[in-house]
C-alpha cells in the first residue's frame, strides 16, 4: 500500500498532537456556544481533554491486549466496525474543517475585508490537498519545525494583553452547575478527542505502541492546558456577554491590545501564523481520515482519496460560510451535536469481537 505513513519519533508526533489540541480548544469553537452559560470555556477545555485522554488509553490497552499498533487493528474485517469507522472518518472531517472556517472568517471580516469567501478558501485548499497527499512524516516533521515559533507567538500574544486581564470578568461562577460543565465538556469531544484519534490512525509510523502513548499523552496534555490557559486569559480580557458576539475573540484581543499601544503591530503577523498551524492541523485530521479509509476498506493508495476529503472539507466550508437559516441551523447541530460520531461508534468499536464455534463434524 501507497499510504506515505514513514516512520517518526515521539517528538514529532507529540508536537503534531499538541499544534491540533491547542487550536481545536481555542479556534474551533463556536462563541455562540461556548459561552452561551458564562466563562466557564477553560474548565470545559480541561474536563473535555480528561475524557479524550481516557478514551485514548482504553484504546491503547485494547491495542496492546490484540497485539496491533493502530486503529485499524480493531476494526479488522467486522461489515459493523467498518460502518463504524465512517462515522470517526465524518467526525475527522467535521474536525479539519472547524478551525478552518473560523480563520476564513476572521480574515474575511478583518484583514481581507473586499474579499469573497470563494476566493480565500480557493487560496488553501491546494495547502491542504499538497500536505495531506505528501503523508504523515511530512506532517508531524512541519509540525515539529512550527511548534517553536508558534509557542513564541502564542506567548507574545498572551503577555502582551496583561494589562486587560481583570478577575471579575469571569462572572458567572463556572463552578455553580457542575452537571453543565460536564455536559458542555463531552460535547466538546469533536474538538478534544480528534488529535488523539487521528495520532491512532497513522500509529504504524510511530516507533511503537509505548512511543504512540506517550506521545498523544504529552501532546494532549500540553495543547489541553495551553489552550484552557488562552481561553482563561480570554474570559479575563472580556465578559461572556460580549464573547458570544465575536466571531474571532482571539484576534479580537490582539486588536484591543494594538489599539492601546500601536507599536504592538501583533495582530497580522499572528494571525498569519496561526493561520499556517490551523491548515496544518486540518490536513492532520484528513490525512487520518485518508489512512483510515484506506486501511478499512483495503484501498492502495491513499493520494486520490487525499483529493476527495479535501475537496469535501473545502466545499463544506463554503456551503456553511452563507448565513441562512438552514445552515445556521446545520451548524449549531454540528458544533453541538458533533461528538456523537466519536462517542457512540467508539466503545463499539472496542469490543472484542465474538469467536463463531466451529462447527462440529458430521457423524459417520
Amino acid at each position: 500500500m501507497n499510504l506515505r505513513i514513514g516512520a517518526f519519533g515521539k517528538q514529532e508526533s507529540a508536537a503534531m498532537v499538541l499544534i491540533a489540541a491547542f487550536f481545536g480548544g481555542c479556534f474551533a469553537a463556536d462563541s455562540r456556544l461556548l459561552f452561551e452559560n458564562g466563562n466557564a470555556s477553560w474548565i470545559i477545555e480541561i474536563i473535555s481533554t480528561i475524557q479524550a485522554l481516557l478514551l485514548f488509553e482504553a484504546t491503547v490497552w485494547a491495542l496492546r491486549v490484540r497485539g496491533g499498533n493502530d486503529l485499524s487493528a480493531l476494526i479488522g474485517d467486522s461489515h459493523v466496525k467498518r460502518a463504524l469507522a465512517v462515522f470517526l472518518m465524518l467526525a475527522l472531517l467535521l474536525a479539519a474543517m472547524q478551525p478552518l472556517q473560523r480563520f476564513l472568517l476572521t480574515m474575511t471580516q478583518y484583514v481581507f475585508v473586499e474579499s469573497k469567501h470563494v476566493t480565500a478558501c480557493l487560496y488553501l485548499l491546494p495547502c491542504l490537498f499538497l500536505l495531506t497527499a505528501l503523508g504523515a512524516e511530512t506532517l508531524v516533521r512541519t509540525a515539529r519545525i512550527l511548534l517553536p515559533i508558534l509557542l513564541v507567538s502564542i506567548a507574545a500574544a498572551l503577555l502582551s494583553g496583561i494589562g486587560q486581564y481583570h478577575l471579575y470578568r469571569i462572572h458567572p461562577i463556572p463552578f455553580a452547575e457542575p452537571a453543565n460543565l460536564f455536559t458542555l465538556a463531552g460535547g466538546a469531544q469533536i474538538r478534544a478527542a480528534p488529535p488523539l484519534l487521528a495520532l491512532l490512525c497513522i500509529g504504524e509510523g510511530t516507533q511503537d505502541r509505548m512511543a504512540m502513548r506517550s506521545a498523544g499523552r504529552i501532546g494532549a496534555i500540553a495543547g489541553g492546558a495551553l489552550a484552557a490557559l488562552a481561553l482563561f486569559a480570554l474570559s479575563m480580557t472580556f465578559t461572556y456577554t460580549q464573547l458570544k458576539d465575536m466571531p474571532a475573540p482571539f484576534y479580537r484581543m490582539l486588536v484591543e491590545v494594538r489599539a492601546e499601544n500601536p507599536t504592538l503591530r501583533l495582530d497580522r503577523a499572528v494571525l498569519f501564523l496561526w493561520l499556517g498551524g490551523a491548515v496544518l492541523t486540518s490536513a492532520f485530521y484528513l490525512y487520518a481520515a485518508c489512512v483510515l479509509f484506506c486501511k478499512t476498506f483495503r484501498v492502495r493508495d491513499s493520494r486520490p482519496v487525499a483529493l476527495c476529503f479535501s475537496g469535501v472539507a473545502a466545499t463544506l466550508i463554503l456551503v456553511l460560510f452563507y448565513e441562512t437559516e438552514t445552515t445556521a441551523k446545520i451548524l449549531e447541530h454540528l458544533y453541538r451535536d458533533a461528538w456523537m460520531l466519536i462517542g457512540l461508534p467508539f466503545p463499539l468499536i472496542l469490543l472484542k469481537p465474538r469467536r463463531r464455534k466451529p462447527k462440529c463434524a458430521a457423524s459417520v
